[in-house]
């Protein structure tokens, strides 16, 4: 049997170099700007300098101001200008893109979801992943089935409130962040109304909406609203007997929060309905403190269950080995 052997430290360090988000930046400057021909024409201009000093020997001071400054001139007005040209470029692209997202997070509309999607996509190849998304409305969206990979260290809602103009409240309806990388991303910081029982306003509202396999670690859902609104299913399996009367079972649906990631994941004061975190990772490294509506979510076992109902009711609870 044919065994694949198990790369070397060096093949890794290459393999990761190569996909490294410098080397993406690299390849973009290189296909997109004239620095090719920059580096080729220096070249000549150093060669023709160095074999015409060979074919006619003299003086090097004869010699340098006319080929010599003309290759130092090459070299500092196309390749050390292409630099600074490039990065300003693309500054002024990254802001055309952000520009994009701010005027048409807030029109929850099929065409401002594809402009929005375009331009993420546009600033992830730039190695733009931190957005302002504060204002979004959504209905029916999906980052991952708009070629979106991460939106890590974005900002849904700012805790702004009370302004006239330039709301930030976030609603989003039936918004799939499935497969995505949402790392350090403020869904909400807190709710600026917490505490004021029947006045509690809440300005972060998340609706029926889908974190499957998503990386949620240190990700901030503090004084938000997740609604869900149909209740889960008391199993997402499916059991039946084989013809050879063995029993079989298959996962027949997935919970909202299936493989997430909820490391260091807060959930400080969120108010929760229908919530299922069955198959979730890191669930007991979440921070539950002040949440409401967990007494009717299901978990995977009851001491998991005791320990985040303890958590949020700032109790302790032991789990039981």
């Amino acid at each position: 049997m044919f065994m694949r052997r198990k790369p070397s430290r060096l093949q890794i360090w290459r393999k990761g170099l190569a996909t490294s988000p410098a080397a993406a930046n690299w390849r973009t400057f290189w296909h997109d700007t004239n620095f090719p021909m920059a580096i080729g024409l220096f070249v000549v201009c150093a060669t023709i300098t160095y074999v015409w000093w060979l074919w006619q020997p003299q003086d090097p001071s004869n010699l340098w101001p006319e080929m010599g400054g003309m290759t130092l001139d090459v070299f500092f007005i196309l390749i050390a200008f292409a630099l600074f040209e490039q990065r300003r470029n693309k500054r002024q692209d990254i802001s055309r893109q952000r520009e994009v997202i701010d005027d048409y997070k807030r029109w929850d509309h099929p065409e401002a979801h594809l402009r929005i999607a375009g331009a993420i996509r546009r600033l992830n190849r730039m190695s733009e992943f931190a957005l302002d998304l504060a204002g979004a409305r959504l209905t029916n969206f999906s980052f991952a089935r708009s070629g979106i990979q991460s939106i890590e260290g974005s900002t849904f809602y700012d805790g702004r409130w009370g302004e006239k103009f330039g709301d930030s409240s976030v609603k989003l309806d039936r918004v799939s962040f499935d497969h995505l990388n949402c790392h350090n991303v403020t869904f909400s910081p807190y709710n600026p109304f917490a505490g004021f029982g029947d006045l509690d306003t809440n300005f972060s509202c998340f609706k029926d909406c889908s974190f499957v396999e998503c990386d949620l670690s240190q990700a901030k859902f503090n004084g938000a609203e997740l609604h869900w609104t149909v209740p889960p299913p008391e199993t997402h399996l499916e059991y039946w007997d084989d013809e050879d009367g063995s029993p079989a079972c298959a996962q027949i649906s997935y919970g909202p929060l299936y493989h997430a990631d909820l490391r260091q994941t807060s959930f400080k004061g969120c108010r929760f309905k229908n919530a299922d975190f069955r198959d979730t990772e890191n669930i007991l490294e979440a921070d539950f403190t002040g949440a409401k509506g967990l007494e009717d979510a299901i978990f995977d076992d009851d001491d998991i269950r005791a320990a985040v109902l303890a958590q949020a009711s700032g109790e302790t609870a032991i789990i039981s080995s």
